[in-house]
C-alpha cells in the first residue's frame, strides 16, 4: 500500500495549522497564499506564494525577512516532519506584482 502524507490524508488539519501561521508573519508579507499539490518528480508538497512589501524586498531587507518568514513555516508546521510535505517558497514585491498580475500570487 503506498504512503499517504499525514497533509494529504487530513487536509483539513493542514489548513487549520496554516492559518494559525497568520500572525506569527511579519506585516511585511502582504498577502500570502498555498497549494497542496506534487513536485516536479511526483512528491507531494506544500508551495507558498508570498507577496512582500516593496520595502521589505529591498536587496539589503530581503535576505532577513526570506529567512524569518521560513523559519515562521518550518518552525510553526513543519512541512515535511510533520504533514510530510516538501515545502517550496516563492518570494515576490508588491510592484513585481502589480506588473506581471500573475494569479497565483493574489
Amino acid at each position: 500500500m503506498p504512503y499517504l502524507p499525514r497533509g494529504v490524508a487530513q487536509p483539513l488539519e493542514l489548513v487549520k495549522s496554516l492559518n494559525a501561521l497568520q500572525p506569527f508573519l511579519p506585516p511585511a508579507v502582504v498577502n500570502w497564499r498555498y497549494t497542496i499539490d506534487n513536485d516536479w518528480s511526483g512528491d507531494p508538497s506544500l508551495f507558498f506564494w508570498i507577496t512582500l512589501s516593496d520595502e521589505a524586498a529591498k536587496p539589503q531587507n530581503l535576505p532577513r525577512i526570506t529567512k524569518y518568514v521560513t523559519g515562521v513555516i518550518t518552525q510553526h508546521i513543519n512541512p515535511r516532519g510533520q504533514w510530510g510535505l516538501i515545502p517550496y517558497v516563492s518570494f515576490r514585491s508588491q510592484s513585481e506584482q502589480s506588473a506581471l498580475k500573475e494569479e497565483v500570487f493574489e
